[in-house]
């Protein structure tokens, strides 16, 4: 990559625009091409130009790919593309063409809602094909250990609420598919909810990752297992879940490691391939976690497993 070519990369409002977008998430080629009403040749020319420049990646997922801005590792690159995030809004196209993108955000919440709303009755049992023998769920408790208010972000059947709630004072269980959250009040209801009954401490509400019915640092710690493959925007949900913690809460995430099995995305309704150690490190930190701790295992019988540990700053901490 050369200063030139960098530059002339940037020199096309089609580029700007399509590099605003990637800055904000990964999106194929198709969804590209509906946020900024393009023909398709002529997004993957400009595409081209942006990763022969340096300042986007294409990323391949089974028989997908997806582009994004560059990874932020060189200092020059990092200050470019921020001065680009910064100064893009200027473009006279820049609302219409965020009103696409959160459409086609929407586009794949709706169909991960549908999925997850039609095997709400069954979601335990395909939880155990990927989990295995349960000891990720020990693994899981073991690190929120005793917190004051954990919130279960895209808690599903409420397999962990229970557990959770016998460490906790309040647990606060979370999804966006109303099927998914009767199932987690039946688990709760056939607990009993007696005075001494750890499901008396348990909360459910309906809502969405990447916009969190909790306030400000309500929650002093947060779990999301198995979830963030199925967002349709993971940078912001990550944000809201940082948003949603106390300072100095911990956040557990469990989440498949980056593999190939595309027919996973029939079977389990996933959105993403999983992730692999390096880009959920970045996105953590991207997302204002620090003390960033990651660990892979391979017990699952259908993919890798990572296992990762982060914290909001505590107050007065440096960005």
């Amino acid at each position: 990559m050369t200063l030139l070519q960098t530059y002339k990369a940037l020199a096309d409002v089609s580029r700007l625009r399509l590099l605003r977008t990637l800055l904000s998430g990964r999106f194929s080629v198709n969804e590209l091409v509906e946020i900024v009403a393009m023909g398709q040749s002529r997004v993957s020319r400009h595409l081209k130009l942006l990763c022969d420049a340096g300042l986007a990646r294409v990323d391949r997922e089974g028989t997908w790919a997806y582009y994004q801005a560059a990874a932020e590792d060189d200092a020059d690159t990092a200050a470019l593309l921020a001065l680009v995030q910064r100064r893009s809004e200027e473009l006279p196209q820049a609302a219409e063409d965020q009103r696409r993108r959160q459409r086609c955000l929407e586009a794949r919440r709706t169909r991960a809602r549908r999925f997850h709303d039609q095997v709400a009755p069954r979601w335990s049992q395909l939880r155990r094909e990927l989990l295995g023998n349960g000891v990720m769920s020990e693994r899981i408790l073991a690190r929120l250990e005793r917190s004051a208010v954990v919130a279960d972000l895209g808690c599903g059947a409420g397999e962990m609420l229970l557990p959770l709630a016998r460490q906790a004072r309040q647990v606060i269980g979370i999804d966006s598919s109303p099927a998914m959250l009767d199932q987690a009040q039946q688990a709760l209801d056939g607990a009993g909810r007696g005075a001494q009954r750890p499901a008396r401490r348990v909360e459910l509400r309906l809502g969405t990752l990447e916009h969190l019915p909790l306030a400000d640092g309500e929650a002093s710690a947060a779990l999301l297992n198995l979830v963030l493959h199925h967002i349709a925007d993971p940078p912001h949900a990550l944000r809201e879940a940082r948003r949603a913690l106390a300072p100095g809460g911990t956040l557990v995430l469990c989440d498949l490691a980056r593999h190939g099995e595309e027919w996973m995305r029939d079977r389990y309704g996933d959105l993403w391939l999983g992730f692999s150690p390096a880009e959920l490190e970045r996105l953590l930190a991207q997302a204002g976690f620090r003390s960033i701790e990651i660990e892979r295992y391979d017990e699952s019988p259908r993919a890798g497993i990572l296992l990762a540990v982060a914290h909001a700053p505590r107050k007065g901490a440096h960005p």
